[in-house]
């Protein structure tokens, strides 16, 4: 049976895909995304950026960027007036991967890749500038303890003139950054509580005119050795919220009228890492391979843009855990929250036969999709091709690393462009190998190093595991939806693994969310994305 959701159209995925989306960091986890039209991601798998039509199984998974690197993050950007889509990929030695897409075509237009000054490049951002320049910006947070921004030129002969037009030196490795919808605010989180805001002024050649300095607020109980550090940052789609997920499983929620955070969260430290016995949340151990890291940090945190400027459906906001859970919030008031277990597909088991109803089949921009009109509590899983689809059903389950290379150079440049003569390359080719990937160096290690006198650590506070019975934010309303002995797990669902998670991101019109992990990816529709809200002030 499937469980009701008042934000999500169910708890039940529409659909989930085998896939396999490498995770080249065990920190950095933005590794999927939705660019142009709800049912068509693009994830990381190992030095490929693929793209992936969950709504159609005939198709088979296909490479449109072929790299030299295993990327640490991911990054889209459509342009206006124009149906291409600019991809942006960072890697863990200064790499950047930029090329240029057409639906139309199965080879990027353009691509080219190259090493940028600095260390490890922890966030690539696509941005479209502010001074209403037709480039685009790319923005590298970087870990040595700046914040690059790049004019990306779309004209093909300058495509290799990346130049640099602002660079921001914080004072700590910077993890993630993201930019406000008007494109004047600059948010970023590194290596200690620290939220740094910044305005951008100049066109040019821009500069950083400090806003404030907020702290994350601490955590429930902490490891004498932790680290206390973001890795992910959002910005609501108005402009007016924004939110930090740091690794201690702290989220909070500001509005930019105030220095006070609206709401902070916590994950759950009670739940247990499995079966293995071999987990601590002392990054020293992780980090160096001792240990697995603990489930319960918070890794991604996205917004949802429906309900925002008249959009069809309403806001929502997400943060995904290390392992396992997806956490769904109400945008407008944060008071209702949602979590759901990911589903973890095993590759060495087959689904069995289905029993349901085949789904039904509607149009979605043009194309063929399954999903939105089959029941509640049946999901179609996508095998790999060759095999037909079943349906099965299934229900959620309750539930730094310092770089001595800092001197880098803008060497090492290479480029590919698209001829114009017909490629070899076409949709039904070949899918990615679906075994496990594994980089020779996947940790950054917090190891000492020129830069790691000033990274911050809390003052040895005493560890307590136990959660207190007081807190001073508001509690949220939580649902977990699956209690234990509810769940019907079948076919490829695995059972009681763990399962890496990857990255979330919304389609254009927030109607969709999509979780990628290391074994699959799962779509979730969100509820009322066919109704058009309205805020008070749209009514005059």
């Amino acid at each position: 049976m499937a469980r009701t959701s008042s934000l999500l159209a169910s708890t039940t995925p529409s659909v989930i895909a085998p896939a396999d989306v490498t995770i080249g960091h065990v920190q950095l986890r933005d590794l999927i995304i939705c660019p142009r039209e709800a049912g068509i991601v693009n994830y990381v798998h190992k030095k490929s950026i693929i793209e992936h039509d969950l709504h159609d199984p005939d198709l088979a998974p296909r490479p449109i960027a072929d790299l030299t690197f295993v990327p640490n993050t991911l990054s889209s950007l459509t342009l206006s007036e124009s149906p291409h889509t600019l991809l942006a990929a960072g890697g863990q030695d200064t790499e950047i991967h930029l090329s240029l897409h057409s639906p139309s075509r199965a080879r990027a237009l353009w691509q080219f890749s190259r090493k940028l000054t600095g260390s490890i490049n922890n966030s690539v951002l696509l941005s479209r500038a502010f001074d209403n320049s037709h480039e685009p910006r790319l923005v590298v947070s970087n870990n040595d303890w700046t914040v690059r921004l790049y004019d990306v030129p779309l004209r093909v002969r300058w495509a290799q003139d990346l130049k640099c037009c602002g660079t921001l030196r914080l004072e700590e490795p910077v993890n993630h950054s993201s930019i406000s919808p008007d494109g004047r605010t600059l948010l970023s989180v590194g290596d200690s509580p620290r939220i740094y805001l910044h305005s951008l002024l100049g066109s040019a050649q821009l500069s950083f005119n400090r806003v404030t300095t907020l702290q994350i607020p601490p955590a429930i109980s902490i490891h004498p050795n932790s680290l206390v550090a973001s890795f992910s940052t959002a910005w609501s789609a108005d402009g007016l919220k924004f939110a930090v997920a740091c690794q201690e499983g702290v989220i909070a929620i500001w509005d930019v009228r105030s220095t006070k955070p609206l709401k902070v969260l916590h994950t759950s430290r009670e739940r247990g890492g499995g079966d293995n016995g071999w987990m601590s949340d002392d990054p020293w151990d992780w980090t160096r391979r001792a240990s697995r890291a603990p489930g319960w940090g918070a890794r991604s945190v996205k917004f949802g843009c429906g309900g925002v400027g008249g959009r069809a459906g309403h806001e929502v906001m997400t943060y995904t855990e290390h392992t396992n859970l997806l956490h769904v919030l109400d945008a407008r008031t944060f008071e209702t929250e949602e979590i759901i277990r990911v589903p973890n597909i095993s590759g060495s088991k087959s689904p069995p036969a289905h029993t349901h109803p085949p789904p039904s089949v509607r149009h979605s921009g043009g194309r063929l999709s399954a999903r939105a009109s089959r029941r509640d509590d049946s999901i179609v899983i996508i095998p790999p091709r060759g095999a037909p689809p079943r349906t099965t059903s299934w229900m959620s389950a309750p539930p730094s690393r310092m770089s001595d290379r800092t001197g880098g150079s803008d060497e090492g440049d290479t480029m590919d462009l698209d001829e114009l003569e017909v490629d070899c390359l076409s949709r039904g080719g070949s899918p990615p190998p679906m075994n496990s990937y594994r980089p020779s160096s996947p940790y950054r290690p917090i190891s000492p190093s020129p830069l790691s006198s000033q990274t911050y650590r809390p003052a040895s506070p005493p560890y307590r595991p136990m959660t207190p019975s007081f807190h001073p934010y508001p509690r949220t309303s939580r649902r977990t939806h699956g209690e234990e002995g509810e769940v019907e797990r079948a076919g490829s669902v695995a059972e009681y693994e763990d399962v890496d998670i990857a990255g979330t991101c919304f389609d254009p019109t927030g109607a969709f969310l999509y979780v990628g992990t290391t074994t699959g990816v799962a779509e979730w529709a969100v509820r009322g994305s066919e109704k058009r809200w309205w805020g008070s002030g749209q009514w005059a």
